[in-house]
This record gives C-alpha cells, structure tokens and sequence, in this order.
C-alpha cells in the first residue's frame, strides 16, 4: 500500500498518512538560529517571502518554458536564465516533497536530475550570503533522503540568484558529521520536549 506524504503549505509541516515528520529545515534549525539570530524579522521575512516568489518562478518556468515575473524579480528570473544557457539541465523532479523511509524526516529537493549530465541535487536560494556551513548540513540531509529511495546523487550544488541578473554557483562537499550531528541534537530536544509535556500534564492532574 502507497504510503502519502502531505505539505502544508501555509505551515510547511509535513505529514506522512496523518503522522507529522520533521523537516529539513526544522532539524537545521540550531544553524540558522546562530546565523540569523541577530536580523531583524521583517526583513528575514522579505527575504523569505522573495525566495518563496523567485521559487514559483523558476518552477514555472522550468515545468511551462515560460512565465510572468514582476519588475523586482525579474532579475532573479534572469540569472536563472542564464544559468540553464550554460549548463545542460536535465530535471527529473523540480520542487519533489519526499522523506526519509528510516530516519523519518521529510523535505522539497528544488531540483534532481542531470547537470552537464553528471546526476545532482541543486538548491536555489535568492539570499545577499550563502552560508556554507547551513547549505552543506541542508543538502547532505538531502542526499541522505533522496539515497535512500534508491536516486543516484554525484554532487550536491547551490546556486545564488543575484538581484543584478547574476548568478553564482557552488558544489557542496557532503558532510555525514554535520548531518548526524543535527539529528541527533533534534532528536534529544524533541525527547525532553515530549518529558517536560508528560511531567507538565502530570502535574496538573495531580
């Protein structure tokens, strides 16, 4: 029997039939925290509200040929553009919700297929900074979970969308430490969460 794998996309939380599954993003979360702790929130919220849109672009574009982009983002959509003129993109899956059938976590590969045909995960950010220390334990989590359902990865890469048209990519040497390291530190804070709840509810009933 299939099993389904189900986004919200308001919350982002997934769910495999009914059971919520942590995602990528949650369990890289002690990372971003350190990196974008001292940001203000509006402006972590611009910044994502624009990744959101440059995402939807590219998605249409690279699933219809075509697409309609607002004058701020177009430059994005132009980057974009030029990094397919270069490279020979080959997308098996573009934005492919999937999860990790053992270690229980889910996320959305931008894209797995063929790069100069060389069989690689590409992630797409619109960021000023690409941090490579988030990116590697983000993409190797990733490699992980595409892995296990039996895909072929050779390379992981990250590419920045430029607000000048530009573009820049960059091949992400996969790091199983940082990777383990993240699920283990969710893991034993997801435990004491579910502790402190049971004591907590305990406690009101006694």
């Amino acid at each position: 029997m299939a099993r389904i794998l189900s986004l919200n996309e308001e919350s982002h939380v997934y769910a495999l039939d009914g059971e919520e599954l942590p995602s990528v993003s949650e369990i890289t979360r002690f990372i971003s925290r350190e990196l974008y702790n001292d940001i203000p929130q509006y402006t972590l919220e611009r910044a994502a509200d624009r990744g959101t849109n440059v995402h939807k672009l590219t998605e249409a574009l690279d699933k219809y040929g075509s697409c309609e982009a607002d004058e701020d983002l177009l430059p994005y959509l132009q980057a974009y553009v030029e990094f397919r003129k270069k490279y020979k993109c080959e997308w098996e899956h573009i934005e492919k919700a999937m999860y990790h059938p053992d270690l229980r976590y889910a996320g959305t590969l931008d894209r797995f297929g063929t790069m100069d045909g060389e069989n690689v995960i590409l992630d797409i950010k619109t960021t000023s900074q690409i941090h490579t220390v988030s990116v590697t334990a983000q993409l190797t989590l990733y490699q992980m979970m595409a892995e296990a359902n039996g895909m072929k990865v050779d390379a992981l890469y990250v590419i920045q969308l430029k607000k000048d048209g530009k573009y820049s990519l960059k091949e992400i040497v996969p790091d199983r430490d940082l990777a383990d390291a993240c699920l283990i530190l969710h893991s034993r804070l997801t435990k004491r969460k579910r502790k402190n709840k049971q004591n907590l509810s305990q406690g009101e009933e006694s």
